[in-house]
């Protein structure tokens, strides 16, 4: 299982803040952002256990912790 963890606005869209994600491993970036129901949702952060992450390339395995997120700037 993939925990998958939504913020801001894309948690709004989804209507909740978390989601565990049964699948098969290994699995892209993109594949979970489809297979969750964000691909419409662009752009988007990710980071894949608390490490930011820009490759949709990016093999997502067991146990691992997704947080999706929206755009956000700041000082």
């Amino acid at each position: 299982m993939i925990n998958v963890l939504f913020f801001g606005a894309i948690a709004d869209h989804m209507q909740k803040r978390e989601c565990l994600l049964p699948g098969h491993e290994p699995m892209t970036i993109e594949e979970m952002v489809s297979a969750v129901g964000c691909a419409d949702l662009q752009p988007l952060l990710v980071a894949v256990n608390q490490v930011q992450i820009h490759d949709t390339d990016y093999l997502l395995h067991a146990g691992d912790e997704v947080a999706l997120m929206p755009p956000f700037s700041g000082g």
